[in-house]
């Protein structure tokens, strides 16, 4: 009580500078200590000084564009393990990432995942933190994805590959005109999405025009994520319920990201009438019905559906498309795999992904591309289990959160060689099938692996293994500008614009 007597009359006698600058001193006292503690349990991690004891080293790396760049730079420097942040360690090395990932991993998701959480009333499996919740959500939404049931992958695909083909054909090819390749595949991907996802495009391709806005709303939107993904204080109010539901994105919204909810919330509540229940759509909202996802679920993870896959794939198309035309030898001997190919009836047309399959020169393409640029720099962070592990050979106390750099270890030239630097698809090609196995594994780990395995993988893999025969196979494309042939900059993930081309029809290829 006397204790209690005494601050009560500090506080009538002190005046409001007085009591203003105790508690500033008191606040700038227990940062101090949360400091030091923080920087102390990670203390025997190597990494930028600034990096330990404050989150802005990450911040300001992410503004500039370049964070694979700087990221890449710290862990030639450091070696496979090193502290970016606070609370944040990068790793480098595969056998950590096949450890934290497993299905049987006990790392749980951390409060990063809040960030991607665009609806205060319920997470998508994106966003989902709870382990048990996000296991029986995937298991419901992962038919559809592998194109189960009624759905038919491949059949929509080939209907938005052809549909690619003709508005180049009719609106690029042998013309006067510029096409920006960045932009059109965006279109192409935003449509096989939503065809996929509700049986119905939005028709961004046929038209060329960002119909709904959402592409806009990315390139505002996406950047300004990254950012403040890297600090913590930021990241929790800006994904808190008191936030999303002040200011964050309504489905009643007439613009910007809430637009895009009412979209999807029409779409599913369109599915869910009594009229549509037991119509054959073939399509992944179908199948999600089918195995039990509520109306809300669907809303949900059809809200994800198309952020996240219409950009898994995008970079892979646009930079194995640059690299292919940029590298005369790999340009010749893809055209002359595809022709061969035709001549031999082993190509139908439209390709098939058995067919497909079967060409190891494309296969070996398609893998150096995604190598070279893959669809996430540092991947989604785990967090170490309460008890702490062992990570590279060293102890990392409980509740770290770990990133991955899969750009320094899709380059890592333990594994891909000297050249790694380089693209030269032969290196898929000129080796054992032992080898050979070991690279692809590094690469497939650009889509996650075992209990946080990318669900779009499988459609990925689809619209890769079609979209560059079925190009080849009509056109000759030329990049307007070699000396900046596009924009690319790299946040969490890559961001491509202004890749512009000439295109002219093959004549010399076999159809």
């Amino acid at each position: 009580m006397d204790l209690v007597r005494e601050y009560l009359s500090f506080i009538q006698d002190a005046g409001p500078a007085k009591i203003a600058a105790t508690v500033g001193v008191a606040w700038a006292g227990l940062q101090a200590i949360k400091t030091f503690r923080s920087w102390w349990r990670l203390r025997h991690f190597p990494g930028p000084r600034f990096a330990s004891l404050s989150y802005l080293w990450g911040y300001r790396r992410m503004t500039t564009g370049q964070m694979h760049l700087k990221l890449a730079a710290e862990q030639e420097k450091h070696g496979k393990i090193v502290r970016i942040g606070p609370n944040e360690l990068m790793v480098s090395d595969s056998e950590t990432l096949w450890h934290i990932n497993s299905v049987r991993s006990e790392y749980p998701r951390g409060a990063w995942y809040g960030s991607i959480q665009f609806d205060p009333y319920g997470h998508s499996v994106l966003s989902e933190p709870n382990t048990a919740l996000h296991d029986k959500r995937k298991a419901k939404i992962m038919s559809g994805y592998y194109g189960k049931g009624r759905t038919d992958l491949e059949a929509d695909v080939d209907t938005m590959v052809a549909e690619l083909v003709n508005v180049i054909k009719t609106n690029y090819a042998d013309k006067d005109k510029t096409l920006d390749f960045s932009l059109l595949i965006r279109f192409f991907q935003v449509d096989i999405v939503t065809l996929v996802g509700s049986g119905r495009p939005w028709g961004d391709l046929k038209h060329e025009k960002d119909n709904f806005d959402f592409i806009s709303i990315a390139d505002t939107f996406v950047p300004f994520l990254h950012a403040f993904m890297m600090i913590p204080t930021l990241r929790d109010f800006f994904a808190s319920q008191f936030f999303l539901k002040l200011a964050g994105p309504k489905p009643t919204d007439a613009n910007g990201m809430g637009r895009f909810l009412g979209i999807v919330k029409q779409t599913v509540a369109e599915r869910f009438r009594g009229d549509h229940k037991n119509r054959q759509h073939g399509d992944m909202l179908d199948e999600w019905m089918k195995n039990g996802l509520t109306q809300r679920e669907c809303e949900l993870e059809l809200a994800v559906q198309v952020p996240a896959g219409s950009e898994t794939s995008t970079s892979a198309i646009r930079s194995i498309m640059l690299y292919v035309l940029s590298t005369a030898r790999v340009h010749n001997k893809l055209k002359d795999e595809i022709a061969q190919g035709i001549r031999e009836g082993r190509i139908s047309s439209p390709i098939t992904q058995a067919e497909a399959r079967e060409l190891p020169y494309l296969q070996a393409v398609i893998y150096e591309g995604i190598r070279m640029v893959p669809p996430a720099i540092t991947g989604f962070p785990k967090q170490v289990p309460p008890g702490g592990d062992t990570l590279c050979g060293q102890f990392v106390p409980g509740g770290t959160d770990i990133f991955v750099n899969l750009w320094s270890m899709v380059r890592d030239k333990e594994v891909f060689g000297s050249d790694a630097d380089v693209f030269r698809p032969e290196r898929f090609i000129d080796c054992d099938e032992a080898q050979k196995a070991r690279l692809v594994k590094q690469v497939d780990l650009a889509f996650g692996h075992g209990r946080w395995l990318c669900p779009g993988r499988t459609l990925a893999w689809l619209e890769l293994n079609k979209v560059f025969v079925e190009l080849l196979r009509q056109f000759d494309f030329q990049i307007e500008n070699p000396q900046k042939p596009w924009h690319c900059r790299g946040y969490s993930s890559f961001m491509i614009d202004d890749f512009y081309l000439r295109v002219s029809m093959d004549e010399r290829m076999p159809q």
